[in-house]
């Protein structure tokens, strides 16, 4: 499955931060199904997939990420 979420799909104070490139290594927290990534070194939430009827399970897939000023692209294998 593909997932691309786009910045203006971010959590709204992260929106102008990802497009001015200041959030960087975004990663899957099964435990609170959302998208976390460093921000001013600190861990922040920047999107959370159950706003969208998505919720992800780590007992049977894994995932790869990629990630840049278009979005975060997410396969989930």
């Amino acid at each position: 499955m593909l997932i691309h979420i786009a910045p203006d799909e971010l959590i709204e104070e992260f929106k102008n931060s990802w497009k001015l490139g200041y959030i960087t290594q975004p990663s899957i927290d099964y435990a609170d199904n959302a998208l976390y990534a460093i921000f001013e070194n600190k861990l922040v939430t920047i999107f959370r997939f159950n706003k969208f009827g998505i919720y992800l399970d780590n007992r049977f897939n894994g995932y790869q990420i990629s990630y840049g000023l278009a979005g975060i692209t997410i396969i989930l294998t």
